[in-house]
């Protein structure tokens, strides 16, 4: 399946309630996510309406400023969905203090799993001796 056909299997609407969560977490407005992404203003509202054609331009440019694997803004995850649920939800305007994860974070993450692991095994360790 070539590029193009995919993109234009993509439910637009679908693209678009994802690419407006994504500009929303990063605390963008319209009109500077159309600056960085140098598109008009309006291009960004009808991409986010669902009624803007996909382009593999698009979709690339708006996976580096969102900091994003181009994939997440073409599919949905139960994750994405979560957060579709949450901003179509009467509950949506106290909810804007989403803060993605960083390095340092995940690094933290995976020695807190391999800690955890290590006292599994001792634990397990310990009870077959007995």
């Amino acid at each position: 399946m070539a590029k193009d056909n995919i993109l234009q299997e993509a439910d637009q609407k679908k693209f678009g309630v994802l690419f407006q969560i994504h500009r929303q977490i990063n605390n963008l407005s319209p009109l500077e996510t159309a600056i960085q992404l140098d598109m008009e203003e309006t291009d960004i509202i009808n991409i986010e309406l669902g009624e803007a054609a996909i382009t593999s331009e698009t979709v690339r440019k708006a996976s580096i400023l969102f900091k994003t694997d181009f994939i997440s803004l073409l599919s949905s995850s139960s994750s994405v969905n979560h957060f579709e649920n949450v901003y179509s939800s009467p509950i949506n305007s106290t909810f804007h203090t989403y803060k993605s994860v960083d390095e340092k974070q995940s690094q933290a993450i995976l020695l807190l799993i391999d800690n955890i692991t290590s006292i599994n095994k001792r634990i397990s360790e310990l009870l077959e001796r007995k």
